[in-house]
């Protein structure tokens, strides 16, 4: 299934394997060619986004969440993480 139409309820329906392997397109997707002074898009730890994906799809009004917006947005967040919080989140 193209990465642009995978949603939560794709994932949810996927097992283990196939879930790593959207893992790994979308990282592949969201670090390749931009038009950024990078160069490179950002992207996330696979581990991470397993489980952002796991936590999101998880609820019920998510299943037609796009798999790719959840990982671009997280990875998009995660410069700033690393900014203002280089030794990680505080918790509250």
């Amino acid at each position: 299934m193209p990465l642009r139409v995978a949603n939560c309820r794709d994932w949810n329906n996927a097992d283990t394997a196939e879930k790593l392997g959207t893992v790994h397109a979308l990282r592949d997707f969201a670090g390749g060619p931009s038009g950024s002074p990078a160069g490179h898009g950002r992207t996330i730890p696979d581990e991470q986004a397993y489980h952002l994906l796991e936590g999101y799809c998880s609820a019920e009004f998510a299943r037609a969440f796009k798999l790719y917006h959840l990982y671009n947005r997280a990875a998009a967040f995660e410069s700033i993480k690393e900014k203002y919080f280089p030794n990680g989140i505080p918790n509250g």
